[in-house]
C-alpha cells in the first residue's frame, strides 16, 4: 500500500500463435490435414511454455475442409490447452495479433508460426480464394504487438516468426542464396516486425507428418476423417527444409534472418 492507494504490477500474457493455411492444393488423404496436424503437434510439444495458445486456421472455399476435419482440429488444440479460431483473411489474423489486452492483462505475441503452402514472396493462406500473405500486407501488424526484446520468459527465451511454408526465404531472383535471403518475404517480416524470422529458401517437406505417408497403417490412433488422415495428437514428425527452389539449386536449411540483416545468414536445426 502506498500513499496513493494500492498498486499492482502490470501483468503480461505471452501468446503462441500458429497460422494454418487451407490445404486446397492436394487432395490425397495424407496431405489433406497435414498443416492442421503440424499445428497440433506444435501446441502439444511447445504450447505449455506460453500463457496463451492460439491456432488461427483458414478453412478455404466450399469443400476444402469439412466440418468433421475442422472439429477434429478444434478438439485436439483444446486438448492441449489451446484455442482454434477460423479466420477469413489476413486482416483478421492481424487484428488478433494487434489485440494487446486480455483478461485485464497486457498481451503480446512471443512466437508466430506458419504452416501453409508457399512460393517466393507469398505464403498461401487460401490460394483458391486468392488469399496470400505478401510483403505489402505486413504493415497491418504492429511491431509493438510482439513481446519486447527485453522481456524474459523463463519457460522459453526466444521471440521469433517461423514459416514452414515453401520458399519464404527466397525472393525468386537470379543470383546467390544470400541475395535471395536479403530480398525475401522472411527478411521483410524481420524488418517490418523487428523480430527474428526463420525460413527456408527451398521447398519445405511435410513427408514426416504421418511417418512416411502410410495413410492407413496399424497406428491405433490413426483414423480417416472424410478421406483425410488424422491423429488426435497431431503429426508424427516435423517438417524439414527440403530440395527444390524457383532457381533449382538453392541450399537447404532453415535460415535465421534478423532485423536489418543483409549478409552472413546462418541455418539452425529447428523443430
Amino acid at each position: 500500500m502506498s500513499d496513493y492507494g494500492s498498486t499492482t504490477e502490470p501483468c503480461l500474457k505471452r501468446e503462441y500463435v500458429i497460422v494454418v493455411g487451407a490445404e486446397d492444393y492436394y487432395e490425397r488423404p495424407g496431405n489433406k490435414m497435414m498443416f492442421m496436424a503440424q499445428a497440433v503437434r506444435y501446441v502439444r510439444r511447445h504450447g505449455s511454455r506460453f500463457d496463451i495458445r492460439t491456432v488461427l486456421y483458414f478453412r478455404g472455399g466450399p469443400g476444402v475442409h469439412t466440418d468433421g476435419q475442422v472439429a477434429a482440429l478444434t478438439a485436439s488444440v483444446k486438448k492441449y490447452g489451446g484455442t482454434a479460431k477460423e479466420v477469413r483473411g489476413w486482416g483478421e489474423v492481424a487484428s488478433h495479433i494487434n489485440t494487446r489486452t486480455v483478461d485485464g492483462c497486457q498481451k503480446r505475441v512471443q512466437v508466430l508460426i506458419f504452416f501453409a503452402h508457399g512460393s517466393p514472396g507469398r505464403i498461401w493462406l487460401s490460394a483458391d480464394e486468392g488469399l496470400f500473405l505478401t510483403a505489402g500486407d505486413l504493415g497491418r501488424v504492429d511491431a509493438g504487438s510482439f513481446t519486447p526484446k527485453r522481456d524474459r520468459n523463463p519457460r522459453y527465451t526466444f521471440r521469433h516468426v517461423t514459416s514452414w511454408a515453401c520458399q519464404t526465404g527466397n525472393a525468386g531472383q537470379e543470383g546467390s542464396a544470400e541475395q535471395n535471403l536479403k530480398n525475401s518475404l522472411a527478411q521483410e517480416m524481420a524488418d517490418s516486425w523487428d523480430i527474428q524470422a526463420r525460413a527456408s529458401i527451398t521447398q519445405t517437406n511435410y513427408g514426416g507428418t504421418w511417418a512416411g505417408w502410410r495413410p492407413w497403417d496399424t497406428n491405433d490412433d490413426r483414423r480417416n476423417i472424410d478421406n483425410a488422415v488424422w491423429e488426435d495428437d497431431g503429426a508424427d514428425g516435423s517438417v524439414v527444409s527440403g530440395g527444390g527452389s524457383a532457381q533449382g539449386d538453392m541450399p537447404t536449411g532453415m535460415y535465421l534472418l534478423n532485423p536489418g540483416q543483409s549478409s552472413g545468414y546462418r541455418t539452425a536445426d529447428l523443430d
